[in-house]
């Protein structure tokens, strides 16, 4: 995955304090670039409403009832400089266009100004980068059929899994982070197995090395390597990243894609 989607999904905002002076400073980080600092009395209103918004998620572990808050929060408190705070722990590229749609002017044109447009300027990077997947892989429609060798030397169809939610996962033995996916993808699919199915789409990977991956990390799912070329799978899908996901409906059609976003996708299989 690339530098511009690292910092929009790893985004973070710091809050020093000391308890013997009378101002705070906040150093408003995107990604590990501090955007701007601004220095506030512990009594103000930014102050406060960073406080309460921090307390709305204190606690709280797994990642999507964390997004759940966070939108709940936005939603309910849109002219909150809080809710940029809060934009750090958001997971997924779709929750936070959702959360930066919902705030207000305050928010936007206010002391946290230069962190709403750090983060509107890097969703925009990420939508200009991933404009090839987005163009390929339209929502509501039906996604394009491969056929593929599977790990069993087998020709397997996508249509054949009709009936099902499939996840077609594209990634690599050579990528670190479809590696490290992969104990999430296992949770995934054992939670949802009686209605989903998985199938993993090895991309410019070797056949010795995908075969080795496969065993070593146990992946239970099925599993095929693509072709190389303008015919590949990863062409025709418009795959600019890995691991990149693409969720579809028990008909075929597209219900979302995400670059390495498996919390946005077991929301939508949640609903």
């Amino acid at each position: 995955m690339n530098k511009i989607v690292f910092v929009l999904l790893s985004a973070v905002a710091a809050l020093t304090a000391s308890a013997q002076e009378a101002d705070t400073t906040i150093v408003l980080n995107y990604g590990y670039q501090a955007v701007d600092t601004i220095s506030i009395s512990k009594s103000s209103d930014t102050f406060l409403q960073i406080q309460e918004a921090q307390a709305t998620i204190q606690g709280i572990t797994d990642p999507i009832a964390k997004n759940r808050a966070i939108k709940t929060y936005v939603a309910n408190h849109p002219n909150s400089d809080g809710c940029m705070i809060l934009m750090s722990e958001l997971v997924g590229v779709r929750n936070g266009k959702k959360c930066l749609e919902m705030m207000g002017e305050q928010v936007r044109n206010g002391l946290m100004k230069r962190l709403y447009n750090a983060y509107t300027q890097g969703l925009k990077e990420f939508d200009e980068m991933a404009s090839k997947t987005a163009e390929a892989c339209p929502i509501g429609q039906e996604a394009k059929d491969f056929t593929l060798e599977d790990i069993n030397g087998q020709q397997l169809s996508l249509s054949s899994l009709r009936g099902r939610y499939v996840l077609i996962d594209f990634w690599g033995s050579w990528c670190g982070p479809c590696i490290a996916s992969f104990p999430h993808t296992k949770e995934i699919y054992e939670r949802y197995r009686n209605k989903l199915e998985i199938l993993g789409v090895a991309i410019h990977d070797k056949k010795a090395k995908w075969q080795q991956t496969v065993k070593e990390h146990e992946l239970p799912w099925k599993l095929v390597i693509d072709t190389e070329g303008d015919d590949s799978v990863a062409t025709k899908y418009g795959i600019v990243a890995a691991p990149t996901l693409v969720l579809l409906d028990p008909d075929g059609k597209i219900i979302e894609w995400t670059l390495n976003d498996a919390v946005s996708i077991e929301e939508l299989l949640m609903q």
